[in-house]
């Protein structure tokens, strides 16, 4: 039985495991990288046991992180220091040169169950040496032991603790898969706060409406996997039990007066993620309620694929990021 491509690379599902055979995915495009195609193809030959418990299943994704993150450090040499602010580990990620006046907030993916740790420092690394720009990643807490809305409120502390001690500090937000979700909860409640907003947020392989449209359905056909249905909508996991799928707090994307109100947005996303209706659906309404907004969608590329650095295709990411807040944070 083969590992879906999504599911190793920070998919929302829980089952490890796809249902029925495996089918042949569509070749790559001559101009998706050597090292992507063979990527893909070691995942899709990679068998898995079954996990049974939400403990395993985050020490799975903690031992896949951990083996990136010994690559990113090759790659990608910055400073790290753990804190603790107010209550809430996170990881400080920079180079010396970094401006004190500038941060970005780095959410994880991994579902709102797995991802602190490695699974945080890994979105961090790459980002915090190439833009040059310190790098703070939150590890907020995970469901199902804290449900929605810990994580925001969890992020939004580490921002207020941040911008009293620095009032003029110039901020930016990003996040992947379960951590762009995140990013658009947060700008919501900053909104409905009256906070000073971030001078650019981007949200990678997810947004801040539910999970939907060909994208979803395509998704087994183009991962050359069995079962769509193992990739679960967003509303159906732990981190949103018991919340209202049509509150602005928990999709943000589905009202368009908040959306109004939403700082710069850079987007991303690739044509073999289960995400990509979603991300570009936000981009449009992004733009219809007269926000700035980019788009980038990679031919070819899985859910999360920049979580593995080295890939020609995440280096571009990296630098889409970086040009990105530096002309946001200028």
């Amino acid at each position: 039985m083969k590992k879906s491509v999504e599911k190793e690379d920070e998919g929302f599902g829980t089952d490890n495991n796809w249902d029925g055979a495996a089918v042949p995915p569509p070749p790559f495009a001559r101009w998706v990288s050597g090292m992507a195609g063979d990527r893909f193809e070691a995942i899709r030959a990679d068998d898995a046991p079954p996990i049974e418990s939400v403990d395993e299943l985050r020490r799975h994704y903690d031992r896949i992180n951990s083996a990136r993150l010994e690559v990113a450090s090759r790659h990608y040499p910055v400073e790290t220091e753990a804190l603790v602010i107010n209550g809430i580990p996170a990881q400080l990620v920079r180079r010396p040169s970094a401006p004190p006046d500038k941060i970005l907030i780095c959410l994880h993916g991994g579902a709102f169950m797995w991802g602190n740790g490695a699974g945080a420092l890994i979105e961090a690394v790459p980002v915090a040496a190439v833009a040059d720009m310190a790098v703070l990643a939150v590890e907020y807490r995970l469901a199902p032991e804290h449900p929605y809305p810990c994580a925001v409120l969890d992020v939004l502390t580490v921002i207020d603790d941040l911008r009293s001690k620095n009032p003029a500090l110039k901020l930016g937000i990003y996040g992947c898969s379960a951590g762009a979700v995140l990013t658009a909860q947060v700008v919501s409640r900053m909104i409905q706060r009256g906070d000073r907003l971030p001078e650019g947020i981007a949200m990678l392989h997810a947004a801040g409406v539910d999970l939907g449209g060909d994208s979803l359905e395509m998704a087994a056909l183009l991962n050359g996997t069995a079962d769509a249905a193992a990739v679960q909508r967003l509303h159906d996991l732990p981190y949103f039990a018991g919340t209202d799928p049509k509150d602005a707090f928990v999709f943000p994307g589905e009202h368009p007066a908040v959306l109004a109100r939403f700082p710069p947005a850079l987007l991303v996303s690739g044509t073999r993620d289960f995400a990509a209706s979603s991300v570009t659906v936000m981009h449009r309404r992004l733009r219809a309620a007269g926000r700035e907004a980019e788009l980038t969608m990679f031919d070819g590329m899985w859910h999360a694929h920049h979580v593995d650095v080295d890939l020609p295709e995440s280096r571009e990411v990296f630098a889409l990021l970086a040009a990105f807040f530096q002309k946001r944070l200028c």
